[in-house]
């Protein structure tokens, strides 16, 4: 019986009967008749073959039925016999369509091919829409399941997908359609097959076995080349696209099969095209499969670039629309076709044509507007550049265009422009070393050189310029144009009027002057001008003599070939171009006869050796140009890229390390400051940037190539000594870190150790002085990570750093001291264990005896400016190394001044031989030089004991003595030094060396007593109870030794109390000299020694409180009065010092450190700003109203003190409310019209105040006072600067709430205009963000804000019509007082509300007047004595007064004085704030004295002077 199968949509389909003879499933068997019926199928199969399946359908297809129910060996078994049927038939099938086919037959084989095609495909779908479920839902159990079934069943799906598409495979390339009637497959058969390959794509897992994928294309690419399923292919692949991702890449090899095994290049083209016809609209809208769209095109152009090249057309238009992806995708096709295509040496003029169409959407992109495209495009040039592919002639526009994406905002582009500039450089193909000097130097060389050929070869042939010669060089231009104008489309009606309106010609023009207008386009190197006049004008007159050129020339080219008409047209339009050229300076004939000579010049003969000599100068000399073009370019990009070095972008900055890496190895001459500024990072906590920075300095310096191991390690220390030279202090601190880790990694092995030591030693020739300090240098910087490199060369030290080069050179001394150093740095220790006992020279060692002398024979060498860094170190050294470093440094100190009196006798004998009237008369002035070296002291019993001093003083102030002022001030500042340096000895290597020893006895001593203990726990009574368990509990805290470091402590302070710089004792002698140099100006008017003697004082009072107190006043005079910046910067630095070490004594002067911000000399302000930084953030200076002065710096005209300012606020900003505690205070005195500053600058600190107050209690509570504050305004300035204050605030409903209430505070000031303009953009920003129930009081206040304006305005233009009146009612009258001003505001009266004004401009007159009599005795009495001032509490603040002597010509400032103030608080000012309150009046609670965290135990309690803001407490330092 003869029947037709049709392929049913559904399975149900199969069920119902449509027509007479379509095949129906008779029976659906039930699961129980099931394994029978395929028992009957495998029999009736191996009966009579594939023909069985016409009768064992019904069977089959009910186990497809229930196979959800079955169980799954019979699945198995069908899935098994269906491959064998089809396999069968597929053997039986070619002798079948190859041989005569009757009805029967052909319907037969029809009908057993559509069943086991569909029985498979259906089979195929449902075992793989169950492998798949397990992955879908994603849980992990589900998958365990799944494979331990697999496991258990030996069933693996993996094969069997593989096994059915093989076979699909193999059946559909026989030429099936012979089996239809007409023979063309039908179209569900096709869909049958190719919906299940579909299928099969869309698992993940699939398209990562190459074995089915590739089948899987391999049957697709069956289906699209025999069985018409090309545009069904195109579609089905962009809807894959759009809904699975992963797809992009799998579709992509897949048509790279199709075109390359199968030849079927239509399928991209379609796809391509309706890639093309998406709305742009819809392509933004779906961002996934935007994205696969465009990673398939991109891969798809990798794949087979030659084919997507003709289909580039329909992408372009992609790049105009709004989806950044697709424009992604697009530009990265560009590239892909540039750099595989378009980046040939032999393309036509067409593909160079696109090539720069090409190129210019790439330039274009470069500025999109979104940052991934730009990231995108950056890429692509970065391919094309890697890839060479890149014309010379776009490099430097290309450089430009890259160095403009440095600053982007977008971290990624400013990546890749890095890394671009970086693949530029690597690959620029002009030179290795790009040095500007050397090519600046050649270039001009060169250039010299051709000029003098040129003017020769004219000379011999005879005639004058030859215009040929420029018109080589604009050939190319020329051409590129004419190419352009071309081949651009003339359809378009816009460019038609553009090219009428530029090229029209006036009917009154001749051709001579048209001839002109184009040699002038030619000049002006505007080709295509010139080449579309010139287009215009043959059309206009084609007869024209110069225009008749090429038909001379085309007789001979047509005999040999025939041209192409555009080649015809370009030839022509050159040679055109080119007579015009020619034809300025010579006849028309003259030119026609040079472009025909030209022309047969190039054909028949060749050029002679004097042109092709200038020709290959000519070359040379644009080559050096274009080099040096590109150079500067890099250059311009250098200081930009070095900014991105301290980018907080992890990625900038190793982009920007490996940029300045390879611009050092091609010798870029800026390049070095970047290498420079790299050697900070080491100190990242960016580990990824940190190893960046370590691994580029070890591709630099550490891997020279070639050599033996030997002139590697040479050339390795001459590139360390190289980046030593020209380091700032900075640079070596960092480069001993980095040092460090060279070391601790053995990079830096044995070799390069030794020869540093041969460096240093002056072994290796031509070593010069500079190098062997700088391998020192590098050797102690080694030091740190390996002690033993200096401890076992300590000889070698002391033989060649303190032997005779020593003498001479005292760099090389200090360098060999700070390697000495490295000695002594010790070990951490873990807590609870005791230090190992510290490294020292004895007291004898030739070390320090070699550096005394060289101290000593050196300090009247003047000229040599390192003598005193030198001996700071040597010091140093000293205090380190050494056993009794004291004594050493005493003998020292002893020395020198011997050295000085001898100088001294030496200077008054000479002075007595050449002139002994000048000794008479000194004889007779000795009582007077006396009492000017005298110097008044005005603390209690000092008077008394200096006298005595003065007898045992070596330098005695007794008589007058002469010294050069140089050696002065070397003796002062060793003394400075060695003070400071004591008192480092005492508090930390003897403090810690008898630390040490109490650990070490406390251990001892714990075993004793574990022992002890144990014996005696039984017999203890309870009161031993009681004992022995407070001890306990004490130990256990560590009181024992607490109380025995509090005991050492105080015997280290008492020393430093009164045996350094007090007392009788060495450094003693000295103070009255110091003090007579930093007191008296006139008498020792040098700046280096007034430099030296105020550092040395100050070191001197950092060693005792008592010293420091005498002698502070004197320390704030030099810091107010001296003329010299450097002096008043060092000051502020070491007021900053002083502050740590004795807090309680610096606070009542903490106002004059603030007034220095406002100094003349930038460094000092700069210093004042980082002391102050320090002090506050350290919480050792409280946050008082002061804090405006910190405030103002952050319009200072320098940068870098409003960097400061700026970083300042910032930081405090972290520390709690501090920055609104100070908000109302700084507003006061800024906004002050006497003390403030001006408008503008106010707006800009309040700007740069108010961001960081972001709280809504803060806002509210600024709010309220802000409003309270119009009251006591005087002046239109501050209401103006509290309005806009107000503006600056985010309002909420409670905060316009705020601002109703207080709307008497300023109602009567919203006449001025500023005023009105701030409140109203309150309003504006209120009602963005209000709720519907705020809006209404938000608009009853805007109207009461309208009426208070418009009624003010009214009102103040009647008072100033009452005025003028007034006024001259008053001039008729003539005797009215002009100058009485209108009623006062309520706090006009008050000065100093909130803060004591003090001055510090007084003149020498009236501290004159106030240093006289009594009143300057019992000024002086009470600052000598603060602790007496302060247990009197005066109603007022005290202002300082000037304190002077007769032979001091310094005003000193007192922080006393006789002037009161009385300060009032307004009524309604009792609520504020305390941070609001007067910083000068007394607090009725007193205020914790902040303690330093390093210094000398002082128990002694200090009593803070003058100032009630602190209640006197003890002071431990």
């Amino acid at each position: 019986m003869s029947f037709d199968f049709t392929l049913p949509l559904c399975k149900d389909d199969l069920l119902n009967r449509t027509g007479a003879s379509q095949y129906v499933v008779d029976e659906v068997y039930s699961i129980r008749q099931l394994p029978g019926k395929l028992q009957e199928c495998r029999s009736a199969f191996r009966a009579k073959g594939p023909r069985a399946m016409l009768e064992a359908f019904d069977s089959l297809f009910s186990v497809l039925t229930h196979q959800h129910n079955i169980e799954f060996g019979l699945r198995e078994e069908t899935w098994e016999l269906l491959l064998k049927v089809m396999t069968a038939h597929c053997s039986q099938l070619p002798a079948v369509l190859d041989g005569e086919l009757d009805s029967t037959d052909r319907l037969d084989h029809l009908n057993i091919l559509k069943m086991t095609t569909y029985l498979l495909c259906q089979f195929v779908e449902s075992f793989e829409a169950e492998a798949t479920k397990p992955s879908v839902n994603a849980a992990t159990k589900g998958r365990g399941k799944a494979k331990k079934k697999e496991v258990l069943t030996g069933w693996d799906w993996e094969a069997e997908r593989e096994k059915s598409v093989q076979t699909l495979l193999q059946v559909l390339q026989l030429n099936l359609n012979r089996l239809w009637d007409p023979p063309v497959a039908e179209e569900e058969f096709v869909n049958l097959v190719t919906c299940c390959c579909y299928k099969l794509l869309e698992n993940p897992s699939v398209t990562k076995n190459r074995v089915s994928k590739d089948a899987i294309f391999h049957l697709l690419g069956t289906m699209v080349k025999k069985y018409n399923h090309g545009l069904g292919a195109s579609l089905k692949i962009i809807q894959l696209l759009q809904h699975f991702e992963h797809l992009s890449s799998p579709l992509a090899q897949g048509l790279e099969l199709f075109v390359t095994e199968l030849g079927l290049k239509g399928v991209v083209g379609e796809i391509m095209r309706e890639l093309g016809k998406m709305d742009p609209r819809d392509l933004a809208r779906d961002n996934s499969g935007t994205r696969a769209y465009a990673a398939f095109m991109v891969e798809l152009a990798e794949r087979i670039p030659e084919v997507m090249l003709p289909n580039i057309s329909v992408l372009i238009p992609l790049l105009d629309g709004e989806s950044y992806s697709m424009r992604n995708g697009v530009l990265g096709v560009l590239g892909e076709i540039l750099v595989k295509v378009l980046s040939k040496e032999d393309l036509d003029a067409n593909l160079k044509n696109t090539r720069d169409q090409f190129l210019d959407k790439l330039e274009d992109h470069i500025h999109d507007v979104h940052a991934f495209v730009r990231s995108k495009v950056l890429q692509v040039w970065l391919t094309v550049v890697n890839e060479k592919a890149l014309p010379l002639p776009r490099q430097h526009h290309l450089v430009d265009l890259v160095i403009g994406r440095l600053q982007d905002r977008s971290s990624q582009v400013r990546k890749y422009a890095v890394q671009l500039i970086t693949a530029l450089l690597r690959s620029n193909p002009f030179a290795a070393k790009l040095s500007v000097e050397d090519l600046k130097e050649n270039y001009e060389k060169e250039r010299d050189k051709l000029k003098e050929m040129m003017p020769e070869t004219l000379e011999e042939s005879g005639e004058a310029e030859d215009p040929l010669a420029g018109w080589k060089t604009m050939e190319p231009e020329l051409m590129a144009a004419i190419v352009k104008v071309l081949e651009q489309p003339k359809d378009g009606d816009e460019e038609e009027e553009n090219i009428e309106e530029e090229m029209l010609i006036e009917e009154s023009e001749t051709i001579e002057s048209v001839v002109e207008r184009i040699h002038s386009h030619i000049k002006a190197q505007e080709a295509e001008k010139a080449v579309r006049l010139l287009q215009v004008a043959l059309e206009a007159w084609p007869t024209y003599e110069l225009f008749l050129i090429e038909e001379e020339g085309r007789d001979e080219e047509k005999d040999e070939q025939e041209e192409d008409e555009v080649e015809v047209q370009k030839s022509k339009l050159l040679k055109c171009l080119q007579a015009v050229f020619i034809s300025e300076d010579e006849s028309t004939v003259a030119a026609l006869a040079r472009v025909t000579e030209a022309a047969q010049e190039q054909q028949e003969a060749p050029e002679t050796a004097i042109v092709n000599e200038v020709s290959k100068q000519q070359v040379l000399v644009q080559y050096l140009k274009d080099t040096m073009t590109f150079v500067s370019q890099i250059q311009t990009a250098t200081p930009v890229i070095c900014q991105l070095l301290g980018s907080k972008n992890v990625t900038d900055v190793m982009e920007a390390i490996e940029f300045f890496v390879t611009g050092f190895e091609f010798g870029v001459s800026n390049a070095m400051t970047g290498i420079r500024r790299m050697l900070a990072l080491v100190w990242s906590k960016e580990a990824g940037i940190k190893e960046g920075v370590v691994d580029a300095y070890k591709r630099l310096y550490l891997r020279p190539q070639g050599g033996n191991q030997r002139a590697k390690s040479l050339a390795i220390v001459n590139n360390l000594v190289a980046l030593c030279q020209g380091a700032s202090v900075g640079d070596l601190t960092s480069l001993e870190e980095l040092i460090a880790e060279f070391v601790k990694s053995e990079d830096l092995g044995h070799g390069v150790i030794q020869m540093l030591w041969e460096k240093f030693t002056l072994k290796i020739q031509g070593t010069t002085a500079e190098e062997s300090r700088l391998a020192l240098v590098l050797l102690g910087m080694a030091a740190g990570a390996q002690v033993d490199i200096i401890h076992c060369n300590v000889e070698v030290l002391l033989k060649e750093g303190l032997g005779p080069r020593a003498e001479e050179d005292f760099q090389l001394v200090r360098d060999t001291c700070l390697a000495l150093q490295k000695i002594a740095a010790h070990n951490k220790t873990k807590p609870g264990q005791a230090a190992a006992e510290p490294f020292r020279f004895p007291q004898q060692h030739a070390i320090f005896q070699r550096l005394a002398d060289i101290i000593v024979n050196g300090v009247t060498k003047l000229e040599d400016c390192y003598w005193i860094p030198m001996a700071e170190q040597a010091v140093n050294t000293t205090y380190k190394l050494a056993e009794h470093p004291d004594a050493i440094c005493g003998t020292l100190i002893k020395r020198l001044a011997d050295v000085v009196m001898k100088m001294n006798q030496t200077n008054n004998k000479m002075a007595s031989e050449e002139n002994k009237v000048e000794e008479k008369i000194e004889d007779h002035t000795e009582g007077k030089g006396e009492g000017e070296n005298e110097v008044e002291d005005h603390t209690e019993g000092e008077g008394q004991t200096e006298p005595s001093q003065g007898q045992d003083l070596p330098l005695s102030q007794n008589k007058e003595f002469t010294c050069p002022s140089g050696v002065l001030t070397r003796l002062l500042s060793l003394a400075g030094h060695v003070a400071l340096r004591q008192l480092v000895f005492l508090d930390n290597s003897v403090m810690g060396e008898l630390k040490r020893r109490n650990m070490l006895r406390e251990a001892d001593s714990g075993k004793k007593k574990s022992k002890d203990t144990t014996v005696n726990t039984t017999a203890s009574s309870n009161t031993t109870k009681d004992t022995t368990q407070q001890e306990s509990i004490e130990e256990e805290l560590g009181l024992t030794g607490a109380t025995a470091d509090d005991a050492e402590a105080e015997y280290i302070r008492k020393i430093c109390e009164t045996d350094i710089v007090t007392g009788r004792n060495l450094l003693a002698i000295l103070r009255p000299l110091l003090v007579a140099v930093c007191n008296n100006q006139v008498k020792y008017p040098d700046p280096e020694l007034r430099t030296a003697a105020t550092l040395a004082l100050a070191k001197f009072m950092m060693v005792s409180s008592e010293f420091c107190e005498a002698h502070l006043q004197l320390l704030f005079t030099i810091l107010e009065k001296s003329q010299n910046p450097v002096i008043r910067a060092n000051t502020i630095i070491t007021l900053g010092d002083l502050t740590f070490r004795f807090p309680n004594l610096i606070e009542p002067w903490t106002p004059h450190l603030y007034a220095r911000l406002r100094d003349d000399s930038p460094q000092v302000r700069k210093n004042t700003m980082m002391v102050l930084t320090h002090l506050i953030l350290n919480d050792m200076v409280k946050v008082k109203g002061q804090i405006s002065e910190m405030a103002t710096c952050l319009c200072d005209p320098d940068p870098r003190i409003a960097g400061l300012a700026r970083l300042f606020f910032h930081e405090l900003s972290k520390k709690g409310n501090a920055v609104y505690n100070i908000m109302p205070d700084v507003i006061s005195r800024l906004s002050d019209p006497d003390v403030g500053v001006e408008e503008e600058n106010f707006k800009t600190i309040m700007k740069y105040l108010f961001s960081f107050i972001q709280k809504d209690k803060q806002c509210e509570s600024l709010v309220e006072k802000l409003c309270h504050r119009f009251r006591a305004t005087r002046t239109e300035r501050q209401w103006r600067d509290l309005s806009f204050c107000l503006s600056m605030l985010s309002y909420n409903e409670k905060s316009i709430r705020k601002l109703q209430e207080n709307f008497a505070c300023f109602g009567d000031k919203l006449h001025e205009e500023e005023v009105y303009s701030c409140f109203t953009t309150i309003i504006s920003g209120a009602k963005k963000f209000a709720k519907p129930e705020t809006k209404a009081m938000v608009e009853e206040f805007e109207q009461r804000l309208e009426e208070c304006h418009t009624k003010g305005m009214d009102d103040e233009a009647a008072m100033m019509k009452a005025t003028k009146a007034s006024a001259a009612a008053a001039a008729a009258g003539g005797r009215k007082n002009r100058g009485k001003t209108p009623a006062k505001t309520p706090g006009k009266g008050k000065k100093g509300r909130g803060r004591t004004t003090r001055r510090f401009e007084d003149s020498d007159e009236e501290s004159d007047q106030g240093g006289e009599g009594e009143e300057e005795g019992a000024e002086t009495e009470e600052v000598s004595n603060p602790a007496a001032r302060g247990r009197h509490k005066a109603a007022g603040k005290a202002k300082p007064a000037l304190v002077f002597s007769d032979d001091s010509d310094i005003e000193l400032y007192d922080v006393s004085g006789k002037e009161e103030k009385t300060v009032e608080v307004e009524e309604e000012e009792k609520d504020s704030d305390a941070e609001n309150t007067n910083p000068n009046v007394d607090s009725p609670s007193p205020l914790p004295v902040r303690k330093p965290k390093k210094s000398v135990s002082c128990r002694r309690p200090e009593v803070i002077p003058k100032r009630g803001t602190r209640a006197s407490r003890s002071q431990k330092c």
